[in-house]
């Protein structure tokens, strides 16, 4: 399995559960993370801690002062930094045993030939324009996603797993940037982040282990969860990617 003795012992828990086999999907796997904000910076050291092989993390933001009550991977001394350089550095810190990379910018059209270099993708910036271009994307590359936003005491996350099931544009198709909630305008609880991150993360890992079913959207909202199908559009303009 090419696992050291040192791994091995590293991961332990999780192969009691899922064996070395399912431990090695996760070693042979490649997430590409956009954003290491609010929710980034709480799914990549899961991520990395899981034992995911190769982590590459977009993002063009710097750490503020004001990110450091909930963006638990900084600290003051960051602010003024690229969040995905800093971010890389705590990652190989944290377990010497992956790669990550850094890409300090923001996700643009052009980036699409790396989604069909990963395996899973992860979004969880602050812009819905992001959002739907991974979901764009992603379908473009058959890739599965994990789309997850949050604003005021709301939060919700999304697989994104090929045309038959419903796409984020299913969810949120043309609405206005500008009307929906944001961290910046409506406030966020320290402790919510966690919770959509934590969520996102268990999602893109049982999809590494085991396909899982698409188009299902978890909500959250104050002191509650729950999980609905959502139904896809007729008109997606994704039909045809």
């Amino acid at each position: 399995m090419n696992f050291s003795k040192e791994e091995l012992e590293r991961y332990s828990r999780q192969i009691l559960l899922h064996g070395a086999a399912g431990q090695k999907k996760l070693k042979d796997a490649r997430v590409l993370v956009v954003g290491a904000g609010g929710i980034g910076s709480t799914l990549l050291p899961l991520l990395a801690a899981s034992g995911i092989g190769s982590i590459e993390i977009f993002d063009g933001d710097k750490v503020e002062t004001s990110n450091l009550g909930r963006q638990l991977l900084f600290r003051e001394r960051h602010v003024g930094e690229n969040k995905a350089i800093v971010a890389a550095e705590i990652l190989k810190d944290l377990n010497p045993h992956i790669q990550v990379i850094a890409l300090d910018r923001h996700l643009v059209q052009a980036d699409a030939a790396r989604f069909s270099a990963a395996d899973i993708v992860c979004e969880g910036s602050d812009s819905v324009e992001t959002k739907l271009l991974v979901n764009r994307l992603s379908l473009s590359a058959k890739r599965a996603a994990v789309i997850a936003a949050l604003g005021n005491a709301q939060g919700h996350a999304m697989l994104i797993n090929g045309h038959r099931a419903a796409c984020y544009a299913c969810l949120f198709g043309s609405v206005d940037e500008k009307d929906l909630p944001t961290c910046a305008s409506d406030g966020i609880l320290t402790t919510f982040p966690a919770v959509v991150a934590a969520t996102a993360a268990q999602i893109a890992i049982g999809q590494i282990l085991s396909p899982q079913e698409e188009g299902k959207l978890w909500l959250f909202e104050k002191n509650n969860c729950r999980s609905i199908r959502v139904k896809k559009r007729q008109d997606c303009p994704n039909t045809t990617l």
